[in-house]
């Protein structure tokens, strides 16, 4: 029995998420289904993170144990040939037996945000939009208090099925780059749902002076998802990369 690690890009704009789901198509289920076409068996696919609905990946890893004798090269040439356009696979390696998608040690999620007036009809399944000039500097404050490992109850999903709210965040960077596109890096153990998304809404809104970037402090002290602002869209948040060092 052999285990395959796969590294896989896309785009998530027409999936309810990573996970397979009842209510509509995910990129879990349709990577089993080429994989079962190519080796004759009703894999279980692992994926590193449950990825939401619309949003996408640059670096999501996978695994799963198969008896096929197909080298992982000639596996991931016939995956990406079957798979629909908004899924590819970047790597197929073979992994030693005890490797485990979910055993990162850490993921980093980068939220885009076009900062402009006019709105991208190219950015607008990438990005949120917000017409209103932002504060680079007050965001990256705001951040500053979301480091370390906290009870992040005040941003989690109403519908977190988590054990419990605490999480370790190890970065937080604000940085702007082309075409007034403002980038949201958070790089973490672990995360709940929504959280990245919560946490962007949250320095948007310090940037834009809504609330002061010490009122971070006190949103994440609440834990209460009432005390921290709106849920950031989902088509501006990307999973960047997953880590096992």
């Amino acid at each position: 029995m052999r285990n395959i690690r796969l590294d896989l890009e896309y785009e998530g704009t027409r999936y309810v998420g990573w996970q397979y789901q009842l209510n509509g198509p995910s990129v879990q289920a349709e990577v089993m289904s080429v994989l079962k076409k190519i080796t004759g068996e009703d894999v279980k696919l692992t994926g590193a993170s449950r990825t939401d609905s619309g949003v996408h990946a640059a670096g999501q890893v996978a695994n799963f144990f198969t008896t096929s004798k197909m080298p992982a090269l000639e596996l991931r040439r016939g995956l990406n040939a079957l798979l629909p356009d908004d899924i590819a696979v970047l790597d197929a390696a073979d992994v030693p037996a005890d490797f485990d998608a979910r055993s990162a040690s850490s993921k980093t999620y980068v939220y885009s945000v076009l900062a402009r007036v006019a709105p991208s009809p190219l950015m607008r399944r990438f990005s949120w939009h917000v017409p209103w000039p932002i504060d680079l500097s007050a965001m990256n404050e705001g951040g500053a208090y979301m480091l370390g490992r906290k009870d992040f109850s005040s941003f989690r999903a109403a519908r977190s099925d988590a054990y419990h709210s605490v999480r370790e965040v190890l970065s937080v960077r604000i940085t702007s780059g082309a075409n007034e596109v403002i980038a949201i890096e958070v790089r973490g153990r672990a995360f709940l749902r929504h959280m990245v998304r919560i946490m962007a809404g949250t320095l948007v809104d310090v940037g834009l002076g809504r609330i002061p970037p010490s009122d971070v402090e006190a949103i994440i002290s609440a834990k209460d998802r009432s005390a921290a602002p709106r849920t950031a869209p989902a088509c501006g948040l990307l999973l960047k990369n997953i880590r096992y060092i």
